[in-house]
């Protein structure tokens, strides 16, 4: 008889995507505030939290809870993810006649539709069959998965397919129809409000999940654009975004075309630090209440795991993981057993945080500047800043406010270590005085605890946020001027002239000011190229998986691309050939 092993990695599991509906539903957490509501609602959003901050699992529970009351309002909620955008990239565009990117959108858009009202079965079904054999000129009558194949197969060619620029994507497509539908963005929609009034429904919620992370910077403008022209009373779009770093174009403005949800937290809002108590309670209780009770005997062991969660609930399972990994749960959890934790799990952040210029290369000097800055400047400085806080027995800081002038100058510096989630920022402006406003900006709490900028979990009760209490940085702050300068090294648009060397940060530029050439935007290696390329070390997967891999596989690319039975070689079979391959497709869609 096979015992089977209980393991705490299947409760505290990093990514939704490996969730299935009925543990997503168990699983989920909803909060004190009404986004569950404003995601199925006729507005368009975007919401904002950094890498691990639930916005997936938000999303997933959004689509479970419409399909479940969808006899009811007639809501259909879909959930799409463009994990494998990065793959349209190798397909050069030689003319503007069909975009390979907005047809693979619209085209997974489309699949993911058509499979939920298939599944969903609303009324007038027939009308489906009738539409899908006009798309694809055959009549294969009671087969619906028949025709969502065909597109399925479609969407695969892009992918995968021997394509190498757009002007061979009409041999491929398996129907006029069809490019005419997926011709541009007035067309699709078009087709979707016929879909609507063909099935009698209230509307259409597409919930886009990781909008801005997968998609390349050219990508992430061509995607915000057809977000923006699929607008219609009938058709709600929602997109999951990461603070700062999304390029959203020249034709898309916040706030305006799509207003903003934000997942804010405050280690010092005790509401918040529950809705992280709750998500672990629900998860390591299934697992092992012995394990709860250890976490939970002495409160301040439990409380700092939930501030330095810093609102993420996937940082939390990492420092209990890493507990368990160290065998504090074989006896009495100290603090001092959680600070390390602590220490050890924000040292593989800094590691990732180091690495992520490989893959956000557009961002390669302002990561490197904003580790630098993190270490030698803000970390020290407050750290003394509480030191003399508390011999005059005043308030603690937590963080430091940055000005707007300085801010302005060097937007990337500060929203790249918000997207990590090093750093938390209130885009609220307050007064600095002196006719200067600035934003607070929030440290991750486990970098206040390892680096002694907190000594405990008490002190967290004797932090504010007030500007008299706090450190404020401007352009004129030591390190800050030579900081801007360099930084402004990295122009990205250039004289097409190749004898002119101008290049310039300001996108208004249409010809060049010395020579009058075209300026154009200065064109590097794509991501996905780039991507591919690394070495598989930087798999998540055991150093003797990799070594195994090693024998038939050199970059991450060709695991990416690899069929299952590729992959299949002595010690690595059905389980370990599955996990390889979904640590290629994370590692690519990051």
């Amino acid at each position: 008889m096979t015992t089977v092993l209980n393991s705490l990695g299947d409760y505290i599991v990093d990514r939704t995507e490996s969730l299935d509906d009925s543990l997503i539903q168990e699983y989920f957490i909803e909060r004190s505030d009404d986004k569950i509501k404003r995601l199925l609602d006729t507005e368009q959003y975007l919401l904002e939290g950094s890498r691990g901050s639930g916005k997936t699992m938000l999303m997933k529970s959004v689509e479970l809870l419409a399909k479940n009351t969808f006899g009811q309002n007639s809501v259909l909620a879909v959930w799409v993810s463009f994990e494998e955008s990065i793959r349209i990239e190798r397909i050069k565009v030689v003319n503007t006649s069909l975009d390979p990117f907005l047809q693979w959108t619209m085209g997974k858009i489309l699949y993911e539709v058509l499979e939920h009202i298939i599944k969903l079965k609303p009324a007038s079904i027939e009308r489906l069959e009738d539409r899908l054999t006009k798309i694809f000129g055959s009549n294969n009558k009671n087969n619906y998965s028949y025709y969502a194949k065909i597109l399925s197969d479609y969407i695969q060619v892009l992918e995968k397919g021997d394509i190498e620029d757009n002007s061979s994507l009409g041999k491929n497509v398996p129907s006029i129809e069809l490019v005419n539908i997926l011709e541009n963005p007035t067309s699709f929609k078009n087709f979707l409000v016929d879909l609507i009034k063909d099935f009698h429904l209230e509307r259409i919620v597409l919930l886009f999940d990781e909008a801005a992370h997968v998609f390349s910077f050219s990508q992430q403008e061509k995607f915000f654009t057809l977000f923006k022209a699929l607008r219609h009373p009938k058709i709600a779009c929602k997109a999951a975004v990461y603070p700062g770093i999304t390029n959203y174009g020249k034709y898309f403005e916040k706030g305006q075309d799509a207003k903003e949800l934000r997942l804010d937290w405050a280690a010092t809002n005790l509401e918040d630090l529950n809705y992280i108590k709750d998500i672990l309670k629900v998860r390591i209780q299934k697992f092992d209440l012995d394990y709860w009770n250890k976490l939970t005997v002495n409160k301040a062991v439990i409380d700092i795991i939930c501030a330095c969660s810093n609102g993420n609930p996937r940082f939390s399972f990492h420092i209990i993981d890493e507990l368990q990994n160290s065998r504090a749960f074989s006896k009495a959890i100290s603090i001092p057993k959680v600070i390390a934790a602590l220490r050890t799990v924000f040292d593989s952040k800094w590691k990732e945080f180091s690495t992520l210029k490989q893959r956000l290369v557009k961002y390669r000097n302002y990561i490197e500047a904003a580790e630098d800055l993190m270490k030698e400047v803000i970390i020290p400085n407050l750290r003394e800043w509480n030191n003399k806080q508390r011999k005059n027995s005043k308030k603690l800081s937590a963080g430091f406010y940055v000005s707007t002038t300085l801010y302005d100058q060097v937007p990337q510096l500060f929203d790249i270590l918000a997207y990590s989630n090093i750093i938390m920022i209130d885009y609220s402006k307050k007064s600095l005085g002196k006719n200067q406003h600035g934003y607070y900006m929030a440290l991750n709490p486990s970098l206040l605890f390892t680096d002694l900028i907190l000594r405990d979990i008490s002190e967290m009760n004797n932090v504010s946020t007030n500007k008299d209490t706090n450190q404020a940085y401007y352009p004129t702050s030591p390190g800050f001027k030579e900081l801007i300068e360099n930084l402004k090294d990295g122009n990205e648009y250039q004289c097409s002239n190749s004898k002119c060397d101008y290049k310039t940060a300001d996108e208004t530029f249409a010809f060049c000011p010395r020579c009058g050439h075209k300026i154009q935007v200065s064109e590097g290696e794509s991501l996905y190229k780039i991507l591919r390329s690394h070495s598989i070390d930087n798999l998540r997967l055991s150093p003797k998986i990799i070594e195994r891999l090693k024998f038939k596989f050199v970059n991450i690319g060709e695991v990416y691309d690899a069929e299952l039975d590729d992959l299949r070689m002595k010690y690595i079979q059905d389980v370990r050939i599955e996990m390889i391959k979904n640590a290629a497709i994370e590692y690519m869609a990051g």
